[in-house]
């Protein structure tokens, strides 16, 4: 009887605020100067993401024209091929979804594509935390388990459960973002659409356990699995030099093999480094708003839209990266 009375109470409440209530704010959302510069640093990162993005797979191509019949492409380069794919498809959703939204201020796409497009944007997130999460875990085994990783096929049934666990992950978004209508200014209904996640949680601690298990996925986990990936990286190339310091003399040696491992480790390294500097103001500023709303109110609009443009740069990084170490 008592949930039935809270649930009856959580709907009135929803259907209020859906119907005809004013913001409690009293103001709604504008397009500000600090929004404009965003929105024009969001496009110019998505052109330069998208060109750098789609020049690595067409090099890629390249690449796999010019092998003989019946060979095909390297292990690693498999591997970065779907690292390119995803930050391709974060590049083609996120960030015109974010400078769209940033224009309009409000959602004018309608039910359907709110659900869609916040699957689509979380999937896209995904996609690149758990495809680094691969080429860390593969390079880390190519270096400490040699022959069992070139015995194996290049990591396909890797890739492949990280294209599915982001789209299972990104799963919960078709129910839980919905349309909700505000009243505007002048407190008539109807005047103002936004794609929320409003009322979608019975409880606060749902929507806290969610938002947690989000967070971890796309950065805490990645980050810790690339950390120690690279840590045993550096530990077994130490105790190779350490058995034979002539290694260290790459550029005399025929043997191709050490100077291949260290190119690896500086790349896993240029990897988690990026992927780091890029999200980890993202994910503050995220965590903070969680656990206290009003800070919004106490950064400054410009500081706020700067910082949450480092996540971008992480897609444009990428390809300039492994096309670097690919060389």
């Amino acid at each position: 009887m008592t949930n039935s009375a809270s649930l009856e109470q959580t709907q009135n409440r929803c259907s209020s605020i859906n119907s005809s209530s004013p913001l409690m704010q009293g103001h709604l959302p504008t397009l500000t100067l600090s929004g404009k510069i965003r929105v024009t640093l969001t496009f110019f990162l998505f052109l330069l993401s998208t060109t750098f993005n789609a020049s690595f797979l067409l090099k890629l191509k390249k690449w796999t024209q010019k092998k003989e019949k019946g060979k095909k492409l390297s292990r690693m380069k498999v591997l970065l091929k779907h690292l390119t794919l995803a930050n391709l498809l974060e590049t083609l959703i996120v960030m015109p979804l974010d400078g769209m939204w940033n224009i309009t201020v409000q959602w004018y796409g309608g039910e359907l594509l709110c659900k869609v497009l916040s699957y689509l944007k979380l999937f896209s997130m995904y996609a690149p935390a758990f495809m680094m999460v691969v080429i860390s875990l593969d390079r880390s085994m190519a270096i400490t388990r040699p022959l069992a990783v070139n015995n194996s096929r290049p990591g396909q049934s890797l890739i492949g459960l990280a294209w599915l666990l982001s789209s299972l992950f990104a799963g919960p978004q078709l129910y839980i973002f919905g349309m909700i209508h505000l009243a505007d200014d002048t407190g008539q209904s109807g005047g103002f659409s936004q794609c929320v996640t409003h009322c979608s949680f019975p409880q606060w601690w749902h929507q806290a356990f969610y938002n947690f298990f989000t967070f971890s996925c796309l950065f805490i986990v990645p980050l810790l699995i690339m950390l120690i990936c690279n840590a045993k990286i550096i530990l077994t190339l130490t105790q190779v030099l350490h058995q034979d310091p002539h290694q260290l003399q790459l550029n005399q040696s025929k043997n191709n093999i050490p100077r291949a491992r260290l190119r690896t480790l500086k790349m896993t390294v240029a990897f988690a480094t990026s992927f780091t500097i890029c999200w980890t103001p993202y994910y503050v500023l995220g965590i903070w708003y969680w656990f206290d709303p009003e800070m919004l109110n106490r950064v400054s609009d410009p500081v706020n839209h700067f910082l949450f443009l480092f996540a971008f740069l992480n897609p444009c990084f990428d390809p300039l990266i492994y096309g670097y170490f690919s060389v």
